[in-house]
């Protein structure tokens, strides 16, 4: 029942009291370098994770905060590349919206 509540949520149209702002340019070019990082999550010989990106966002804070969120992603159980590519997708696009309500209170 919780997962047709969900997926009718998901396809129900959001309304938004608020008209949406332009996007910040400074948003644009970081949610488009974002869109091509890659993450790469393994596990060595003595138990530790490490994850490494092939490229950076230009904000480390969002490099890392990703890494951590993959990493959280694969030791839950993501094991197939089709879930991790899916925690990949979802977390950006979380992280990205979080950085975006953190730059325009900063502004």
């Amino acid at each position: 029942m919780s997962v047709l509540f969900a997926f009718l949520a998901a396809m129900s149209p959001a309304t938004d009291p608020v008209p949406p702002s332009e996007p910040m340019p400074e948003i644009v070019v970081i949610a488009e370098r974002l869109k091509g990082v890659q993450v790469f999550i393994g596990q060595d010989d003595e138990g530790s994770w490490h994850c490494s990106l092939d490229r950076s966002s230009g904000v480390p804070s969002l490099d890392s905060k990703l890494c951590k969120a993959v990493t959280k992603c694969v030791r839950k159980g993501a094991s197939t590349d089709s879930e991790v590519e899916q925690c990949v997708t979802m977390n950006k696009k979380r992280l990205l919206a979080r950085f975006e309500r953190e730059y325009r209170k900063q502004k």
